[in-house]
């Protein structure tokens, strides 16, 4: 498997496993969540101008300089009266905050991710602020994590995940993923709605990421949750392969699976 910086220089990512191989930019040590750790957000006022006035405006420059866009923004009208899960691929570093800055103007964003920034203290406070949720391997942490996600979609916001699990830049396919993450959406009866990073431009050339929504799906109501968590994984991948397959995508970066 290709190093984390080396691909860099040669623009060829060697892969084995495609379900945990991360190529991410600025992979830190994951350190463990600790015990007393607040999922839940806490001084509305601080928080609200971390988010609004401090991380919104600035890294949303910073996507809309870097030629980041979102198409198929009518698809959020559906969903604006309640909470929801957005669920995309991953294939950059501007995943963390795209979403949150530009790709959705009127509900706030939260992402569940690794622990990797929390190795960064001073940082711990905006991430808080911008809805960061780590997981962690402690069950009864997990337990905590789980609660705060149902709070947060109760209360109409939006939590963003990540399937693939692990960052692969510049990647034009949508690998396949687990199951597992879509028993939020299942056990809190919430909709998803699929989002697709594409990459255009012109060949020999960093392309631009364009971001396309698709439609929403729903739990099936006769479903249980275990059945409604495997028919939400298969017809978000399904959605999410269709619409990447409808781009003329410039590969940047050429991925090569190592026999």
């Amino acid at each position: 498997m290709t190093d984390n910086k080396s691909w860099k220089k040669t623009k060829t990512i060697y892969w084995s496993d495609e379900l945990n191989d991360d190529f991410d930019e600025v992979l830190e040590k994951r350190p463990p969540v600790p015990e007393n750790y607040r999922f839940e957000r806490r001084g509305k006022i601080w928080s609200g101008f971390l988010y609004y006035v401090i991380a919104k405006p600035i890294l949303g420059l910073y996507c809309i300089f870097h030629g980041v866009r979102f198409k198929n923004k009518k698809n959020l009208k559906e969903l604006k009266h309640q909470g929801y899960f957005i669920y995309s691929n991953h294939v950059a570093i501007s995943d963390v905050f795209k979403f949150q800055t530009i790709g959705v103007a009127k509900k706030r964003v939260n992402i569940i991710g690794y622990s990797d920034a929390l190795s960064l203290k001073w940082i711990r406070p905006l991430l808080k602020a911008i809805g960061y949720l780590p997981i962690p391997e402690d069950i009864h942490l997990i337990k905590k994590l789980n609660d705060a996600i149902g709070k947060l979609v109760n209360h109409k916001e939006v939590v963003l995940i990540y399937p693939e699990a692990h960052i692969w830049p510049y990647y034009t396919k949508i690998r396949n993923f687990k199951s597992v993450s879509f028993t939020y959406p299942a056990e809190f009866n919430k909709p998803i709605l699929p989002a697709v990073t594409v990459w255009l431009g012109k060949p020999n050339r960093k392309p631009k990421q364009i971001v396309v929504y698709g439609k929403p799906i729903y739990p099936n109501p006769d479903l249980s949750v275990r059945e409604n968590r495997d028919y939400l994984h298969e017809q978000c991948l399904l959605q999410m392969k269709d619409i990447s397959s409808r781009y003329n995508q410039v590969e940047y970066i050429k991925y090569i699976k190592e026999e």
